[in-house]
């Protein structure tokens, strides 16, 4: 009984995948492939580096300058006259007989 078990089980192993079987129609369209390149690389440029000059020390200029003069100023009035007096000379003697004092101003026309 053992063997006939055995013949039936090996007879049904041999008979299932014969069963199972079918028939198979594939239709191919030729298409050319899609190529897909690698991406281009890519160069990024390093960032700029910013550095402070160097502090630069120069030497202080040196100016040449004549010394300086020292004397009497012009007052922009009577030539030789310094005193500051001119004025109350003119009050004092008028416009007559006082020389150039009594004359400024009128142009060689007498009053």
């Amino acid at each position: 009984m053992k063997q006939l078990a055995f013949v039936l089980c090996s007879a049904l192993l041999a008979i299932a995948p014969a069963a199972q079987a079918h028939v198979n129609v594939d239709v191919g369209i030729g298409i050319p492939g899609i190529v897909v390149p690698a991406p281009a690389p890519v160069y990024v440029a390093p960032e700029p580096v910013y550095v402070a000059p160097a502090p630069v020390y120069a030497p202080r200029p040196v100016i040449m300058a004549p010394a300086p003069v020292y004397g009497p100023r012009w007052r922009g009035r009577d030539y030789d006259d310094d005193d500051d007096q001119g004025e109350w000379k003119w009050r004092r003697y008028g416009r007559r007989g006082h020389g150039e004092h009594g004359q400024h101003g009128q142009h060689g026309h007498q009053d």
